[in-house]
């Protein structure tokens, strides 16, 4: 087989693959979906109602206008923001933390009692069963 051929296959078959971004879960008040295409998803948590909302979005990450999110500081994947003014008019602020991650369904929906559980973050926090097989419950 040609080296011309090769390269011919190869070129076709990276044209032929769609260039999507993450599947976001899209969840408020007013809408439950999944949303595509998107650079990276997000999930905010307000602590003062306990209310949370997910998505995701379509700009470079750092362009990120809503939240000063620190996106130097990779250890957390979310972050407390506080100050943030209540959207009613009242001039009263909030704190809120904004969390961003960067595979499909990173943000699955759950409570704040949930992110608040794990530690504020939305990393799974399940703790693998480590029991020796002799001390296992039924083992004789």
């Amino acid at each position: 087989m040609s080296l011309k051929l090769v390269f011919a296959f190869f070129l076709a078959l990276n044209m032929a693959v769609p260039v999507v971004g993450l599947s976001c879960n899209w969840v408020n008040d007013w809408r439950t979906d999944v949303v595509h295409d998107r650079k990276f998803c997000t999930a905010y948590f307000e602590t003062g109602a306990g209310h949370a909302s997910f998505g995701g979005s379509k700009a470079h990450p750092k362009e990120l206008t809503t939240f000063m999110y620190d996106f130097m500081n990779e250890a957390d994947d979310c972050q407390l923001q506080t100050g943030i003014p209540i959207m009613d008019g009242s001039g009263d602020t909030t704190s809120i933390w904004a969390c961003v991650c960067y595979e499909s369904h990173c943000n699955f929906p759950f409570s704040y009692e949930e992110f608040v559980r794990r530690g504020h973050t939305l990393r799974p926090s399940f703790v693998p069963s480590v029991i020796p097989g002799e001390d296992a419950p039924g083992h004789h």
